[in-house]
C-alpha cells in the first residue's frame, strides 16, 4: 500500500455525503490504522511521531462539567468526523488563537458569553494509538497528519468504529479519557495564557 491509496482515501472521505461519517468511512477503507505510516495530506511536513505532544483545545460548556473540568464528551468527535489536534510542535501561537476564536464564536452564537475556551488536552500521540480496551487485541485509535494547507499542524484522531456493537464506542472512549484527564492544562497556564481572553466570562 503506497501513499497514493492513503492519500486518496483521505480524500474522498472530505466529499463524503456526512462528515460525521468519517471514522466509521476510514476504517472500513483502511481498517487496522494502517494509514498512519505512510503521510495522508499533500500539504503534511511527515507523519505524526509517536512521542509527539497534540494539543485539544476544549471549549466550555460542552465539553466541560460544572467546575470546568474536562469531560469524556471532549474526546467523542473522535468516533464521529475525526478528532481535530494540533501537533504541538509545529502549532504557532496565531494557528491555535485563529482556531480557538473560530470555536467560540461558534459556540458563543448558540450559549452566549458562557463559552468559551477552559483549557487543552495536551497528549502524548501515543497515548492514543497505544490505547486497547480489554479485552480487545487491537489499538482502539488511529492517528494522522491531516495537514491543511494553512494549517501544517493539524492532525486527527479517529476511534476504530466499524462494525462496533451499541456502547462500545462510549465504553472506549470513557476508559482513555480517564487516562489522559490528568493532562488537561487551565487556559490561564496554557502558553502564558494565550487563550486567557478566549475563557468563559464570569458570572455569564
Amino acid at each position: 500500500m503506497g501513499c497514493a491509496t492513503c492519500l486518496a482515501t483521505f480524500a474522498a472521505l472530505e466529499t463524503h455525503e456526512s462528515t460525521k461519517e468519517r471514522a466509521a468511512r476510514l476504517d472500513e477503507l483502511e481498517p487496522n490504522c494502517r494509514c498512519q505510516a505512510v503521510s495522508v495530506s499533500e500539504h503534511s511536513p511527515g507523519c505524526v511521531g509517536d512521542g509527539e505532544a497534540l494539543i485539544r483545545i476544549l471549549v466550555a460548556p460542552q465539553h466541560t462539567n460544572k467546575n470546568g473540568h474536562p469531560r469524556a464528551a471532549s474526546l467523542a468527535d473522535a468516533e464521529r468526523g475525526g478528532l481535530s489536534v494540533f501537533r504541538e510542535h509545529l502549532a504557532l501561537d496565531e494557528d491555535i488563537l485563529i482556531i480557538a476564536r473560530e470555536l467560540v464564536g461558534k459556540a458563543r452564537a448558540i450559549q452566549g458569553k458562557k463559552a468559551g475556551v477552559s483549557g487543552v488536552l495536551r497528549i502524548e500521540c501515543n497515548t492514543l494509538r497505544s490505547f486497547c480496551l480489554h479485552p480487545e487485541n487491537e489499538p482502539c485509535y488511529c492517528v494522522y497528519d491531516t495537514a491543511l494547507q494553512n494549517r501544517r499542524s493539524h492532525a486527527e484522531a479517529f476511534q476504530r468504529v466499524a462494525g462496533l456493537s451499541a456502547g462500545v464506542a462510549d465504553t472506549r472512549r470513557a476508559a482513555l479519557f480517564d487516562r489522559i484527564k490528568a493532562c488537561f492544562i487551565p487556559v490561564d497556564e496554557f502558553r502564558g495564557g494565550l487563550l486567557k481572553s478566549l475563557a468563559p466570562e464570569r458570572g455569564s
